[in-house]
């Protein structure tokens, strides 16, 4: 899993939602010719896969592409127990030390998409949430040992919803 070895300041966030890849985040601007980008990636590889790219060097975050899920749930509010949960502001910093000679890191899991009234939670570890890091619509959830289980989107609207379920059916 990736671990978070730190947080710095928000960065602008683009948000896309599309049929044939259902949601594209990009963090901020990079130089690709500068840093390469390292791709951690999740899922079972052939009927759900998630991708986020991060700065080879500096553990920054780029890029969150959920490209395919099968396990997509409609739920209306989500559970989140905000007073055991503790909310930061900002962007998390990834460890990258032992990534740096792969372009991509593979490490299967279950992948989960749950669709709510105006959030979608993208589950990648059924750890507990202690913590959220919050930039922009994106939230990035951390569990105890310091690693990435989730990512959550807010403010999504309704036909962007339907471009998700559409996508993901």
């Amino acid at each position: 899993m990736l671990k978070v070895i730190g947080y710095k300041e928000g960065q602008s966030t683009n948000i896309e939602y599309d049929v044939y890849t259902p949601i594209n985040i990009e963090f901020g601007t990079w130089n690709i010719s500068k840093e390469p980008t390292i791709y951690w990636r999740t899922g079972d590889f052939k009927k759900s896969l998630i991708e986020i790219g991060i700065g080879k060097y500096t553990g920054n975050i780029r890029s969150i592409t959920l490209t395919l899920c099968e396990n997509v749930y409609k739920t209306g509010n989500f559970n989140f127990n905000m007073k055991s949960i503790t909310l930061n502001k900002g962007i998390p910093i990834f460890k990258v030390d032992e990534l740096n000679n792969e372009t991509y890191l593979d490490e299967k899991g279950q992948l989960n998409v749950f669709i709510g009234i105006d959030k979608i939670f993208i589950s990648f570890s059924e750890n507990e949430i202690v913590s959220i890091v919050q930039n922009d619509n994106v939230g990035f959830a951390i569990d105890t040992n310091e690693t990435i289980c989730g990512i959550i989107v807010n403010d999504v609207e309704e036909h962007e919803k339907k471009i998700i379920e559409d996508a993901l059916k």
